[in-house]
């Protein structure tokens, strides 16, 4: 069978960067394993020694009755929903204004990309301060603006505490996805924009026909990374609440942390970790698959 140029290209491509996929491979295939080995065994941790025994999918099916578990598993599926798209649209709606000849001084670069540039513990305790029920700035602004009478503690009450976990995390994550937005928006053909214009479009029409179809492969990466960078959330959690009060802050992350460390149950531990993993890429794949680009029926 005589091969195409284009069947060439790709084996070539993919000679190129085997080396690379054989060292990911070498990394990552053990710990994944060696991980999925552990969640079908009773390891656990006691007076200096280790037990250890064979449990099949017992830890997976202890999953089920766990109350604590779905208790994370719907904070996490809260908090990763609107983490997603709070930070898609925010991101999105910063790199239209960065975009806009306004705002392309380097300043408003600079300022955007501090909250990313900060270590994950660094923002968290600076969050931590902010949010202080005593000396924090935010009880002190409002204040002094008379929005509030009292001093309040945010992260005091659970559905406060999660939301206030969520806008930490929103603030962190947005500028490097705005710049990744801005980005696949400087790469769209301003030809386009000019033909949209021609045709009697303005500039809402020629965002949802010009600038959305065109940036659909930029926004399905950001999406998959978002979506795996909420459902890996744990600085926050450790530093601002400990999973408090009363488990309203426990993530999927957090709680195989606490079920590992703190409780000494690495099995069951990892049995939780490798539900995040199947969720993780599962997700990601879906995200792929929908919003990945494609060819045009009919258009070989």
């Amino acid at each position: 069978m005589i091969s195409t140029f284009e069947q060439r290209r790709r084996r070539t491509g993919l000679f190129f960067v085997a080396p690379a996929l054989i060292v990911l491979a070498a990394i990552l295939f053990y710990p994944i394993v060696d991980s999925i080995l552990l969640a079908l065994q009773r390891v656990q941790l006691a007076g200096g020694a280790v037990t250890q025994e064979w449990a099949g999918f017992g830890n997976f099916e202890r999953l089920f009755t766990d109350a604590v578990f779905w208790k994370a598993a719907r904070n996490t599926a809260y908090f990763s929903v609107m983490e997603v798209v709070l930070v898609t649209l925010l991101s999105l709606g910063v790199a239209l204004l960065l975009n806009h000849p306004f705002g392309r001084s380097g300043f408003f670069r600079i300022l955007l990309i501090v909250p990313w540039a900060l270590a994950p513990v660094a923002n968290a305790v600076l969050w931590k301060w902010i949010l202080n029920a005593n000396y924090g700035v935010l009880n002190g602004m409002l204040k002094s603006l008379g929005v509030i009478g009292n001093n309040q503690v945010w992260l005091g009450t659970p559905l406060s505490a999660l939301n206030f976990l969520l806008i930490v995390d929103v603030w962190k994550s947005v500028p490097f996805v705005a710049l990744l937005m801005l980005a696949g928006l400087q790469r769209v053909p301003q030809s386009l924009y000019r033909a949209a214009y021609m045709d009697g479009a303005g500039p809402w029409r020629s965002f949802l026909h010009v600038t959305l179809p065109t940036m659909r492969g930029v926004i399905a990466i950001a999406i998959v990374l978002q979506t795996i960078w909420s459902l890996r959330v744990f600085d926050l959690v450790f530093v601002l609440t400990r999973g408090g009060p009363a488990d309203a802050t426990v993530l999927l992350n957090f709680l195989a942390y606490r079920v590992t460390f703190n409780f000494l149950d690495l099995g069951y531990g990892a049995a939780i970790a490798n539900v995040i993993f199947a969720l993780t890429f599962l997700l990601a794949a879906a995200y792929v698959w929908l919003l990945w680009p494609r060819e045009p029926k009919g258009a070989r």
